[in-house]
């Protein structure tokens, strides 16, 4: 079984709204990486696949709305909704391996979205979380989502 993700203070961008929802999916991948058995057929993997793909959709979805209010440079968007929509993709390819019953698809798909998910916080959404910020920083990020 991969190593499971932990949240930590490194992870964050400093725009709240991103940050919470980072947070959701760390804990949604700690319970998948918990629950989830190799045997996809489980109804639970079904759930926790489909929840966890299904809120990474709604976050991208965030993150791309920050993105066109604050004028990110679109280059630097482009690449950045590039990346989302390649994880989505992986995510439901990896998905679609373990429901063929694949040898090893279930630990595959733990270890895609923890080294995906850290790996994207760390540098895309860092680097997005210094742009809104200085984007907007009279702005609270509430603020930012609802304009």
């Amino acid at each position: 079984m991969p190593d499971s993700i932990k949240w930590n203070d490194d992870m964050l961008t400093g725009v709240a709204e991103i940050d919470a929802q980072h947070r959701i999916l760390v804990d949604t991948l700690i319970e998948a990486n918990t629950k989830l058995t190799a045997d996809a057929s489980d109804p639970l993997f079904e759930q926790i696949t489909r929840d966890l793909l299904a809120y990474a959709i709604y976050h991208f979805d965030t993150e791309e709305q920050l993105m066109r209010q604050c004028g990110y440079a679109p280059d630097d968007a482009a690449k950045h909704v590039g990346e989302h929509r390649s994880f989505s993709e992986q995510v439901v390819a990896l998905r679609n391996d373990a429901r063929r019953g694949e040898p090893g698809a279930r630990n595959a798909l733990v270890a895609f979205l923890r080294d995906w998910l850290v790996n994207h916080i760390m540098t895309s959404d860092r680097r997005l979380g210094q742009f809104i910020r200085a984007a907007a920083p009279a702005r609270t990020p509430a603020a930012l989502h609802h304009d």
